[in-house]
C-alpha cells in the first residue's frame, strides 16, 4: 500500500465512522438528546386506553353473591356452567415461548354478542370492562341478590412480527400492553432491526389504520401507538445493513476483504513504525 492510499483511507475513515453512528442511532432506544445530563427528565405520558371488547374476545365472567353464604344451593351456579374453553398461545412473558394455555369464558361472536345464562344474547363489543361489569350485574339484580360481577379479557394479545427475536403472538394477562412489553415479550429487536420506524397495524371502525412510532425518540411516550389495543400487529423492520444481507458479496466476501485489509494495514503501520 502507497503512502498515498494509506492517506485516502484516512481521510475516509471519518466518513466510515459517522455512517456507523447513524446506523447505530436507529438501533438505540430513547437515544434522542442522550447527551441530557440533568438526573431527572419529565416527559408527557398518556394513561393506557381502557381496553374495549372486541368481536372474538373471550370474556371471563364470575358472578357470585351474598345468597351464596346463606343458602345451601349456589344460586349463581349456573351462570358458571356457561362459556367455551380454548387453547390460545400463552404470553412468553411467563411461560415461555410456543406454550399454550387453555381458557375458559364466553366467546364474542362477529355481531359482538354472547351468549349468557339466563339473560341469553347480551351485545358487550364495545364496552370497557368496568362499564360490562356494571351492565351485567344489573340485570342480575332481577335474578340474584346483589350480584358482584367480575370481567376479564383472557386472550388480550397482539402479533409481533419482523426483526425480532421470538416473533409471534403476545397475550398480556392484566389487559395493558406497551409496545416495550411487547418487543420483550418477543425477544426485543434484533440488532438488525431499525427502532426509528415500528409499524403499528391496528383495526378501527371497520378499517385497518397503519401507523408509526419512533423508539429512539422520548416523544414516543406521548404516542398514540405506545400503549397497544387487543389484536394490534407489531411489525418491525429491518435497517439497512440488514437488507444487504441477501447480497453475497456483504454475506461472504465482504468480511474477508476487511479482514484483509485490516491486516494490511497493521503490516503497513509495523513497517513505518521499524523504518524510523
Amino acid at each position: 500500500m502507497t503512502r498515498s492510499s494509506f492517506r485516502n483511507f484516512i481521510f475516509l475513515l471519518p466518513v466510515i465512522l459517522f455512517s456507523a453512528c447513524v446506523t447505530t442511532k436507529q438501533t438505540v432506544y430513547f437515544s434522542e438528546d442522550a447527551g441530557n445530563t440533568e438526573a431527572t427528565v419529565l416527559l408527557e405520558a398518556p394513561e393506557a386506553p381502557p381496553a374495549r371488547v372486541q368481536p372474538d374476545d373471550i370474556l371471563s365472567i364470575n358472578v357470585t353473591s351474598i345468597s351464596s353464604l346463606q343458602l345451601d344451593s349456589d344460586p349463581v351456579a349456573i351462570y358458571k356452567d356457561g362459556g367455551v374453553s380454548q387453547s390460545i398461545a400463552a404470553s412468553r412473558a411467563s411461560m415461555g415461548g410456543g406454550a399454550t394455555a387453555s381458557v375458559s369464558g364466553y366467546l364474542v361472536d362477529e355481531n359482538g354478542d354472547i351468549s349468557f345464562p339466563v339473560l341469553g344474547k347480551v351485545h358487550v363489543a364495545g364496552k370497557t370492562v368496568p362499564e360490562l361489569k356494571t351492565s351485567l350485574a344489573s340485570q342480575l339484580s332481577s335474578y340474584v341478590k346483589s350480584p358482584v360481577v367480575e370481567v376479564r379479557i383472557t386472550n388480550f394479545k397482539v402479533s409481533v412480527v419482523g426483526e425480532v427475536s421470538l416473533p409471534g403472538a403476545v397475550v398480556a394477562a392484566n389487559q395493558r400492553l406497551s409496545i416495550l412489553d411487547a418487543l420483550a415479550a418477543a425477544g426485543d429487536i434484533r440488532i438488525g432491526g431499525r427502532k426509528d420506524n415500528v409499524m403499528v397495524v391496528r383495526q378501527q371502525n371497520g378499517k385497518k389504520e397503519v401507523g408509526y412510532i419512533d423508539l429512539t425518540k422520548r416523544t414516543s411516550f406521548s404516542s398514540p401507538y405506545f400503549y397497544l389495543m387487543q389484536n394490534d400487529i407489531v411489525n418491525v423492520s429491518p435497517s439497512v445493513v440488514r437488507q444487504q444481507e441477501a447480497n453475497v458479496f456483504t454475506r461472504v466476501y465482504l468480511p474477508v476483504f476487511t479482514t484483509v485489509v485490516s491486516a494490511a494495514l497493521a503490516v503497513y503501520g509495523l513497517i513505518q513504525i521499524s523504518r524510523k
